[in-house]
């Protein structure tokens, strides 16, 4: 968790974890030649003794030599401005506190979370109908969140508070079962505890098992993930029916929730109902639909399942000139484009590669890349075909078409990229310059 010449960014309540972490953090500053920081949420809520708190903390951390950064909330106000329980509310203030300093600083967040606080999040996590990933309870490291006591039970804390003559507040709201981790802590686990008085040392290392199967599972979640995607862009994915229903069911289910992350990162309130919703739809053919939270549609498409978020503004068309050896990023369909009058071998990290060579002899005007319009035709073998038509029965779906890619010139089609190609534009043996087309997509690092 922490490497030489860190900078620490400790969240400090004034209990005996964080305290705790602050003193423990101060011990081994010169070995790992630390920068330590220190910060304090007031929520406002037990006035006089909340204010007490903060020039507790502060006095605290003076003690230690650590700066300390105290800031005022009321999370009551708060919570009804932002729409979260009281709880919920006071985490993102603590969070988005921390997460300003640590990147002012460029730090790392350290926070006390506890063998407690897991076994508490484990078992809030299964009642609320968690996944794997949920009841996998809090990760000892998230993006550059630290937790160092993690494995550390409650009472060890307390009793290295007691050997180092730390002194610490206890919020009186801990005794009040008003709040659901507060219920968990005072009703619940007590009675485990008469079952079994390993019972949160236990939860706690079931957490991380599960954590750590989780982790590689997502990691084949991922590759199963690009094995049945067929393309994505900003609000829009769409996936391989066939190729996600050879999954496992348990495999369907991590799938889809992966590809709903690339709608919408924080899926939390997407439930298991939700996805089942989804996986139900993809075997009942074509034209099923679903709605979820958040303004995210699911519908099936031939033998394809769209996910797109049914605000994301519509495209109203586009046409970009290209010009030779300049490669272009078209922004509606998420994809690069480039002509060369040169064949070129691409090598700088490409996939879903579309490579065409055509008549340059045949071309005297610029070069488009655009959406269909009205009339517009592909010269086949056995004639001309209405690009409506062409759309039609290659079972292109309705929206896809309107973004469609078509390579033309100032009045003839000379391609719907990568499903037609017009016969005018063909290399014959009289033919003496060639023009290259390559469309693609780059990997996101």
């Amino acid at each position: 968790m922490i490497e030489k010449g860190d900078v620490i960014i400790t969240g400090i309540s004034g209990g005996a974890d964080s305290c705790a972490l602050l003193h423990f953090l101060c011990s081994i500053k010169e070995h790992y030649n630390l920068s330590i920081y220190a910060v304090h949420i007031n929520h406002g809520i037990r006035g006089e003794e909340a204010d007490g708190d903060q020039r507790f903390v502060e006095e605290f951390c003076k003690s230690l030599n650590v700066p300390c950064k105290s800031v005022y909330y009321d999370i009551k106000k708060k919570a009804v401005e932002w729409g979260l329980g009281e709880e919920e509310a006071g985490r993102k203030a603590r969070y988005d506190e921390f997460s300003k300093l640590a990147k002012e600083k460029k730090g790392k967040i350290a926070v006390a979370h506890n063998m407690n606080d897991q076994a508490e999040t484990v078992i809030m996590r299964m009642c609320r109908g968690s996944g794997i990933k949920g009841i996998g309870g809090i990760a000892p490291v998230r993006e550059n969140i630290i937790r160092p006591l993690i494995e550390c039970p409650r009472n060890s804390i307390e009793k290295y508070c007691i050997k180092n003559n730390i002194d610490y507040r206890t919020d009186c709201t801990n005794e009040m079962d008003i709040y659901t981790r507060n219920k968990i802590r005072l009703n619940i686990l007590p009675l485990m505890r008469e079952v079994n008085e390993n019972a949160i040392e236990n939860i706690a290392r079931t957490a991380s098992i599960i954590y750590e199967e989780e982790e590689y599972l997502e990691s084949l979640t991922e590759y199963n993930y690009e094995k049945c995607l067929i393309s994505k862009n900003k609000g829009n994915v769409v996936i391989d029916i066939n190729k996600i229903k050879e999954f496992h069911n348990v495999m369907i289910r991590r799938v889809l929730r992966r590809a709903l992350r690339d709608i919408k990162k924080d899926i939390k309130d997407i439930s298991y109902t939700h996805i089942e919703s989804i996986n139900d739809i993809l075997m009942k053919g074509t034209g099923k639909k679903v709605n979820l939270p958040f303004g995210i549609v699911c519908e099936t498409e031939y033998e394809k399942l769209k996910i797109y978020n049914e605000n994301h503004t519509k495209s109203e068309g586009y046409s970009y000139i290209l010009t030779p050896e300049q490669k272009i990023y078209i922004k509606e369909i998420g994809k690069y484009a480039l002509l060369s009058l040169n064949q070129q071998k691409k090598n700088f990290g490409l996939f879903n590669v579309c490579t065409k060579v055509y008549d340059y002899d045949k071309i005297n005007t610029d070069i488009y890349l655009r959406t269909r319009r009205a009339g517009d035709y592909i010269t086949l073998k056995n004639g001309k075909k209405k690009v409506k038509d062409i759309f039609i029965d290659c079972k292109i779906p309705s929206k896809e078409r309107d973004v469609f890619p078509v390579l033309s010139t100032d009045e003839k089609a000379i391609s719907l990229v990568g499903l037609r190609d017009s016969v005018e534009f063909y290399i014959t043996e009289n033919t003496k310059k060639r023009v290259y087309f390559y469309i693609w997509e780059e990997k996101e690092l």
